[in-house]
């Protein structure tokens, strides 16, 4: 059978960490899952070269991590966390780092970390530890957002249904799993979003090709069809199948909003080529608009496959 087994929740000190806390601890509830926690800090000044004292620079060093110590130790008592919770404190510049130093001993199912704000796209520039932790994590990401917790009882699953490319199919395949494991005792609606492209606008810049008239109709019954695959393939009813026409963000966050959907379960792909940029670009997008936590899947991302026999 499949199963989330381990959950690691990444504390950062520059956010709100109350929602993540409590979505980790209502998700390990739910599925039984391990809980264990991690956070990061560091600061240049202690590294060769920059403080010509090496006591001074251990010192600082011990002080910053004792500081975040201090403060994740507060924030377990706030919310009355377990006392055995495990905690580590990493020294690392990026959130994704601090992920790959606790995965050396664990395999982590799901990494969980409130979502940062950005108000505008010099702060989403700035401000990218979400950005690289989506992209290098090895494990999938729910980033959360300022639901409370999850009550509306609503996953809306993104999709490309019509793609051909082989990446995109696999992350089609691991986000239906996340959503099937999350829905294991089938307490959740399952919602399906694809979007489609108006061809008038697609060939607008081609004003001497001939346009077919049912072009349009066309591609709506290529989506549509390949949706109702989907559909029956996860057990999807048909009235939570949701196409539209436009932008896949716009229709992603369109639908979130009027199922006010707990979670948002997209796919990302962490290459550098133009179908990771176009793909990585809606996923912000998505981050940025959407007041529903986004779970993003990776190609190499998986649920672990457990056999029925071994101890829990």
């Amino acid at each position: 059978m499949l199963a989330i087994k381990n959950v690691l929740l990444l504390l950062d000190q520059e956010v709100d960490n109350h929602n993540a806390l409590k979505r980790a601890m209502q998700l390990c509830q739910e599925h039984d899952a391990n809980l264990f926690v991690t956070t990061y800090v560091y600061n240049h000044a202690c590294e060769e070269g920059s403080l010509s004292d090496l006591e001074m620079r251990h010192e600082l060093k011990s002080l910053l991590l004792e500081q975040a110590q201090s403060w994740a130790e507060t924030l377990f008592k706030e919310m009355y966390l377990p006392d055995d919770t495990p905690l580590s404190i990493c020294w690392c510049r990026h959130a994704y780092q601090a992920v790959i130093d606790n995965s050396e001993d664990v395999t982590f199912d799901l990494v969980i970390k409130s979502a940062a704000k950005h108000h505008n796209i010099v702060e989403r520039v700035l401000q990218h530890q979400d950005w690289n932790l989506l992209k290098h994590c090895p494990a999938p990401v729910l980033l959360v957002k300022g639901k409370t917790a999850w009550e509306a009882r609503n996953i809306l699953a993104a999709v490309d249904a019509t793609s051909l490319d082989p990446a995109h199919k696999i992350i089609n395949e691991h986000i239906f799993e996340f959503v099937e494991i999350l829905n294991e005792d089938n307490i959740y609606k399952v919602h399906m979003v694809n979007s489609y492209p108006m061809m008038s606008l697609t060939l607008a810049s081609l004003p001497d090709a001939p346009i077919p008239e049912d072009l349009q109709q066309y591609v709506v019954e290529q989506h549509t069809d390949a949706c109702e695959e989907l559909a029956e393939k996860y057990n999807i009813a048909d009235d939570n199948i949701h196409i539209y026409e436009g932008d896949p963000e716009e229709a992603i966050v369109r639908t979130a909003e009027k199922l006010d959907a707990d979670v948002i379960v997209v796919g990302i792909l962490s290459g550098e080529d133009m179908q990771s940029v176009i793909l990585g670009s809606t996923v912000e997008h998505v981050l940025d608009q959407t007041h529903s936590d986004v779970l993003a899947i990776k190609p190499q991302d998986g649920v672990i496959d457990i056999d029925e026999d071994d101890e829990p």
